[in-house]
C-alpha cells in the first residue's frame, strides 16, 4: 500500500466512524432517552460526586481529586482500547459517544476509589483493592450488563477484576505522595 493509499484508507475508516457516531446518537435520542436505563446512567454519573461533594474529607479535597482525576485518565484510556479493540460495548449511554461509558468510567470508578482512599486510610490498600476489583468486576459490572449499561464481548470478568484492582491500587499510590507543597509563597 502506498503512503496515499493509506491516506485513503484512513478517510475512509474515519467516514465509517462519522456514520457509527450518527447511529449511536439517533439510537440514544430515539430509543434509549428517558428510558429507565438512561435515568441509572444519569443517575451513575451525576450522583457519585454529589455525595463525594457532601462526604469527602474536606482537607483533603484537592489530594482526592488528583486521585480521582489520575484514574478518570487512565480507566477512560483503558476503555477506549477495550471498545476500540470490541472486547466491550456500552448500549445505553447518557451521552450519544461511542466509546466510553462516562457515567462508570468518570464517576462511578473515580469517586468510589477516592471514598475508599479517604475512609480507613489505615486498613491494608491490598485488602481495600481486591474488595474493589471483586465487587466491581463480579457484582457491578454483572448488574450493568443486566441494566443494558454495559456488553460484553470478547472479555471476561476476571480481566475486570484485575484492572479495577490495579487502578485502586494506582490511585492509592498516588494518594500517598508527598508532593503537594504551595507553589511560591507559605
Amino acid at each position: 500500500m502506498t503512503f496515499q493509499e493509506g491516506l485513503k484508507q484512513v478517510e475512509k475508516a474515519n467516514k465509517t466512524i462519522v456514520d457509527a457516531n450518527e447511529l449511536i446518537v439517533d439510537a440514544t435520542m430515539n430509543a434509549f432517552l428517558f428510558t429507565w436505563s438512561w435515568w441509572i446512567a444519569l443517575a451513575m454519573l451525576v450522583v457519585p460526586w454529589f455525595l463525594w461533594a457532601i462526604f469527602r474529607k474536606r482537607e483533603s479535597s484537592a489530594r482526592l481529586l488528583f486521585v480521582g482525576f489520575i484514574i478518570m485518565l487512565l480507566s477512560t484510556y483503558l476503555d477506549g482500547i477495550g471498545v476500540d479493540f470490541g472486547k466491550w460495548t456500552y448500549p445505553v449511554k447518557v451521552i450519544p459517544l461511542p466509546t466510553i461509558s462516562y457515567s462508570f468510567r468518570n464517576s462511578v470508578i473515580p469517586v468510589t476509589i477516592m471514598f475508599l482512599i479517604q475512609y480507613k486510610p489505615h486498613l491494608n490498600p491490598f485488602f481495600k483493592a481486591l474488595g474493589f476489583g471483586a465487587f466491581g468486576a463480579f457484582v457491578g459490572m454483572p448488574i450493568m450488563s443486566m441494566l443494558d449499561l454495559y456488553n460484553k464481548v470478547d472479555w471476561a470478568y476476571t480481566y475486570s477484576f484485575f484492572i479495577l484492582t490495579a487502578l485502586f491500587l494506582i490511585g492509592h499510590w498516588f494518594s500517598r505522595r508527598k508532593s503537594f507543597e504551595m507553589i511560591g509563597g507559605k
